[in-house]
């Protein structure tokens, strides 16, 4: 049924634990698992003239925290015995970059976090996860 699923990742607690879902389906019906991360290397302009550091020092820390989120969950699933890729896309609103990212790599299925980083966005599920599924001709499992 599912035979390539998209894995979002942020790096929060909460993204980390839609992984035994992950793994059940994958095991379920064999489903190669592509695990992603959505960056926006080009923050607000007004929070550029306060940013402690230079604009390619903190583009190269936000891939490294992506990274770093993608490497862990790869690392689980793979010891899990399933097969797994990561990407980082780029996009200043995540929810397209992960619905460009399925398109990319010919996804069936999507597994999100109910919410992210950015916390309680709206009283039912974060902004960027509401925005996957209005936009979303996947299937899409949230996860609490």
């Amino acid at each position: 049924m599912f035979n390539h699923i998209l894995l979002s990742t942020d790096g929060s607690e909460l993204a980390e634990m839609v992984l035994p879902y992950a793994i059940e389906l994958g095991k379920k019906f064999g489903s190669k698992i592509t695990v992603c991360s959505v960056i926006d290397l080009y923050p607000y302009i007004g929070a550029i003239e306060v940013m402690p550091v230079g604009m390619d020092q903190w583009q190269e820390e936000v891939r490294k925290q992506a990274n770093a989120a993608l490497q862990r969950m790869h690392d689980r699933l793979q010891a899990a015995g399933l097969s797994c890729d990561t990407v980082v896309e780029e996009d200043a609103q995540a929810w397209r970059g992960l619905l460009a990212a399925a398109d990319k790599r010919g996804c069936d299925a999507i597994i999100i976090a109910s919410h992210g980083r950015s916390g309680l966005s709206s009283a039912m599920l974060g902004s960027q996860t509401s925005r996957v599924l209005s936009h979303s001709k996947l299937p899409v499992l949230v996860v609490r």
